[in-house]
């Protein structure tokens, strides 16, 4: 019969040499005292239990050694992913600059185009309409995408931007407001995708006074004349520009996914 003092001599001799095994596969693998923190949980389990304090210290300095590494590491990531962020915004900056200083909205073909397209339903009649007219086929797309998407907010501030403009410019024989601006601008980012095949920020940060000088024309187009009452104007343009908005999305967001 076994005494509970040899049941008490057995456990902790099977605790010591648990404890033994644990560390000196550590030691074998390693001469890395940072690599104690690599062993199993069960191995962990095992010192942590043994009641050797210098075992546990080990262990500690070594799990906290570890946590070290590991968040200087997601620094180093993190840091690597914002340089390389600032790189690809410095170039689409310097890409779009190019690109939209040489853009004259006034270049935009307007033939054919009325406010009557408005009163055409159910509203895809419309967008097949918008779509036969130069505004859509009157330039050519890119055979590829020459620049993916970027991976940084093109827009952050646009709509501020859009408030401050909308203060100082006077007001248009079509009533505007901030959603009209928006959807226009969208509109010239999607054109510029296609035609230049850059789907970064350089073509979808439009300079806000490019969509004004656009809706600027659209206001004063004179097909916008027969239209009475400033409720039936402003349904009118927010309409266009609705029609405006979804006139190549759909098209432009498809050759920006390619692969």
């Amino acid at each position: 019969m076994t005494t509970p003092k040899s049941r008490l001599i057995g456990a902790t001799g099977i605790a010591a040499l648990a404890l033994a095994g644990a560390l000196v596969a550590w030691q074998a693998s390693s001469d890395s005292p940072a690599d104690l923190a690599q062993l199993s949980y069960d191995d962990k389990l095992e010192i942590l239990n043994s009641g050797d304090a210098d075992a546990v210290s080990d262990l500690l300095e070594a799990e906290e050694a570890d946590a070290q590494a590991h968040f200087a590491r997601e620094r180093l990531e993190r840091q690597k992913r914002e340089a390389e962020i600032e790189v690809e915004r410095a170039e689409a900056k310097a890409r779009g600059a190019a690109y939209w200083d040489s853009f004259d909205p006034d270049s935009i073909d307007l033939t054919s185009f009325e406010f009557a397209i408005t009163s055409i339903s159910p509203p895809e009649k419309r967008r097949e309409k918008l779509a036969e007219l130069p505004i859509v086929n009157g330039f050519n797309r890119a055979a590829e995408m020459s620049h993916p998407p970027s991976k940084s907010d093109c827009n952050p501030s646009r709509y501020s931007r859009i408030d401050k403009l909308l203060k100082r410019e006077a007001a248009l024989p079509m009533p505007v407001d901030r959603q009209d601006v928006a959807r226009v601008l969208d509109y010239l980012a999607d054109r510029a995708a296609l035609e230049t095949g850059d789907c970064s920020c350089a073509t979808q940060t439009v300079p806000i006074e490019k969509g004004w000088r656009l809706l600027m024309r659209l206001a004063n187009h004179p097909s916008g004349e027969t239209i009475s009452g400033n409720f039936a104007k402003d349904r009118a343009m927010n309409e266009i520009a609705i029609l405006f908005r979804t006139a190549m999305d759909v098209e432009a967001r498809s050759f920006c996914e390619r692969d």
